[in-house]
């Protein structure tokens, strides 16, 4: 592939392709058959459901970036069986996750959070609350793709008492989504180059950059979740 060239001639310009007897060469052959190891392991599915799940209520675990990884892992193994598995395994931790944080909501004032009483965390759950009232269930689908915006969103349809069955339903299209769009970056990734740790470099990259066009996507659509405004 003119791809697999280009990149791979750029990796190894750049020190990631292995040189015989090199130090850098032989520490990134190292982390290599250490991330093929972990592509033939079932154990890598749980750390994603697990790191999923707890990223819906908890915003400072980066599951997009371990979803992205595992995933040009395993394209870079060639194990589809998992590839195919992993946007499952990924939505199904993703929808438990916001199902906790809706839960959370139901039950725990929002604005209790240390994280939701000041600063940026505030800002977004003022902003939550304001477009949950004109937005509604679609909101609980774009909000997935905004870190601390998708745990505001979720909660805040807990208190307001949103009915579960509409939460589930919007909830369960959001993770499904997410945990494609996440691992389809990581499989382009993963045969983009037969070295797996820069596969794994590439996905990720690329899945932040598209991931900030759908943040830009978004505040264009429903406003600044990080910028306190009132409504007039």
């Amino acid at each position: 592939m003119v791809l697999t060239s280009i990149v791979g001639g750029h990796a190894a310009a750049l020190g990631w392709v292995a040189s015989s007897g090199h130090p850098v060469g032989n520490a990134i052959d190292t982390l290599n058959e250490w991330i093929l190891g972990l592509a033939t392991s079932p154990w890598v599915l749980a750390a994603v459901f697990f790191v999923a799940w707890l990223d819906g209520f908890f915003p400072p675990v980066p599951s997009e970036t371990l979803v992205v990884a595992a995933a040009a892992a395993f394209a870079s193994a060639r194990n589809w069986p998992m590839e195919v598995v992993l946007p499952f395994v990924a939505g199904a931790g993703a929808v438990a996750g916001d199902i906790t944080a809706y839960s959370l909501g139901r039950f725990l004032k929002a604005g209790s959070w240390p994280i939701f009483r000041r600063g940026k965390g505030e800002a977004v759950l003022h902003w939550a609350e304001r477009t949950f009232a004109r937005a509604g269930g679609p909101l609980i689908i774009v909000a997935r793709y905004i870190p601390i915006g998708r745990v505001a969103v979720n909660l805040t349809a807990g208190s307001i008492r949103f009915p579960m069955r509409r939460f589930l339903l919007f909830d369960s299209v959001a993770g499904l989504t997410w945990g494609t769009y996440a691992t389809a970056f990581g499989a382009i990734a993963g045969r983009a180059t037969d070295n797996p740790l820069l596969s794994v470099a590439i996905g990720i990259a690329l899945a932040l950059v598209v991931g900030s066009i759908v943040q830009w996507l978004f505040t264009r659509r429903y406003g600044r979740a990080d910028q306190a405004t009132t409504d007039t």
